[in-house]
């Protein structure tokens, strides 16, 4: 990919603009809706010469007035297919990857490793959540951003380049996580009628916050880490603004059970070659990715629904309490995400394991195995 030097010639007067190196770099935008469409505008006109965009929704009217790249006509239409246009009729000599579906099915750690850094853009905790911890484990920096009428967040996680690092569950408050439960009843069925409250934004917040992210990708693109995770909040209203030095927390569900860089490796998700690609004891404790249903037995006919188990609880929702022989819902569902390949290997035999990967301490070092479809 050549560089039309014209068009980049007011950058190529900015001493601290390393121009190659942003044709150069890959950034993933995990969200396009109000800043997802001002982070990748921006990093188009920058000239970052790969972007993948990555997003499960379609384009509403009430979108436009938060989006620059969508318009009337594209209502209805995939939010990333469109913002891949637009990026293009923006710089046509980038390549952008429309990515259309969940972040936590489409992305493997093969691909995140290729990226500089992957900027969070979405409107919910569970996803900022899977996607840090992904991050986390792949040593890749993050950049999650967050949005109100008033005020802009830009949260920076240097991940892969020092120790000690803090991640975006160090500091979460115990109520973002009774939050994020409220999408669910029996554990982790999602709930059937459950209607998620929406934040009231304006484009003001969202492109105050695409820039301060943008240039956060900036920073990593040059090499400049930092020494620390940061969070900058502005009011968007006043100018005021703060920086605060993130730090970690023992008790992170997330960072704590993680030891040094992970060892990344993958395998096929039959529990058979499971123990033949890495050497540990059967009793060694394995933590899946995903809680996955042991079981689904109605408490009063005692009738099992084969169906469902073994598979992942977020593939069923809060229905599946409701056993069509009694009319009730009496049906107790056990979901569990740790277990011993003992465990596994005893009752799911020849299964494959349903969960994205999965994890386990291994002489004091972690291991992560990605497992293939």
């Amino acid at each position: 990919m050549e560089i039309n030097t014209d068009r980049y010639q007011r950058h190529a007067l900015i001493d601290w603009f390393p121009q190659d190196a942003v044709h150069r770099a890959k950034i993933a935008v995990v969200g396009c809706g109000a800043v997802g469409n001002e982070v990748a505008k921006n990093l188009a006109l920058l000239g970052v010469g790969y972007i993948d965009l990555y997003d499960f929704d379609t384009i509403e009217l009430h979108n436009l007035t938060k989006s620059v790249l969508f318009r009337e006509q594209d209502v209805g239409l995939n939010k990333v297919e469109v913002a891949k246009k637009r990026l293009l009729e923006l710089e046509p000599n980038i390549i952008v990857n429309a990515m259309h579906g969940d972040i936590w099915e489409l992305l493997e750690f093969n691909a995140l490793e290729q990226y500089k850094c992957v900027i969070c853009c979405v409107d919910n905790f569970e996803a900022r959540i899977k996607l840090n911890k992904l991050c986390l484990l792949a040593g890749i920096p993050l950049i999650n951003t967050g949005i109100d009428s008033k005020y802009c967040q830009i949260e920076v996680y240097p991940f892969g380049q020092l120790n000690d690092q803090a991640c975006y569950e160090c500091s979460l408050p115990l109520t973002v996580y009774e939050k994020v439960q409220e999408r669910y009843s029996c554990g982790w069925l999602k709930k059937v009628a459950f209607q998620e409250k929406k934040i009231p934004t304006t484009i003001l917040t969202s492109s105050i916050t695409g820039s301060f992210a943008a240039s956060s990708a900036m920073s990593f693109i040059k090499g400049d880490f930092g020494d620390h995770a940061s969070r900058i909040l502005v009011n968007s209203l006043t100018g005021q603004s703060s920086i605060t030095s993130l730090t970690t927390s023992d008790q992170c569900p997330c960072c704590s059970e993680v030891q040094k860089q992970p060892q990344i490796i993958s395998c096929e998700r039959n529990l058979i070659s499971l123990h033949d690609d890495v050497e540990f004891s059967f009793d060694a404790l394995i933590t899946s990715s995903d809680p996955i249903i042991m079981s689904a037995t109605c408490s009063q006919c005692g009738k099992e629904d084969e169906s469902v188990k073994f598979t992942r609880a977020s593939d069923s929702d809060s229905s599946l309490m409701w056993c069509s022989d009694c009319a009730t819902e009496s049906v107790s569902i056990d979901i569990k995400d740790c277990f011993t390949l003992r465990e596994l290997r005893e009752n799911n035999l020849n299964k494959p394991f349903p969960g994205k990967y999965i994890q386990l301490q291994l002489n004091g070092e972690t291991i992560v195995i990605e497992l293939r479809n």
